[in-house]
């Protein structure tokens, strides 16, 4: 009697190091997983921000006093306004 009570003592024991042993495994895998997510989070992000940095240099290239100027000049045929067509606002 008392050989069967030690068996099934045991054999609780042995299940229960078993779940806390697949417990650890589990967790262990879940921030290996975590990581791998961080680490594609963070490529992205550098990849986005040089993206948007070029982004900005096209944008401010196009801006300019002058590539404005040509581009009003051939593209919608415009031109300097004459002094007459001026009005100052004071």
């Amino acid at each position: 009697m008392q050989n069967s009570s030690h068996w099934v003592r045991y054999t609780l024991l042995a299940l229960v190091g078993l779940v806390l042993a697949l417990a650890q495994v589990w967790t262990r895998l879940q921030v290996v997983a975590v990581g791998y997510t961080l680490s594609n989070a963070r490529q992205l992000v550098h990849t986005l921000q040089g993206e948007r940095q070029e982004l900005e240099a096209q944008w401010s290239a196009s801006t300019t006093p002058s590539r404005l100027g040509e581009q009003a000049t051939q593209r919608l045929g415009l031109s300097a306004p004459q002094p007459e067509q001026v009005l100052r606002v004071q």
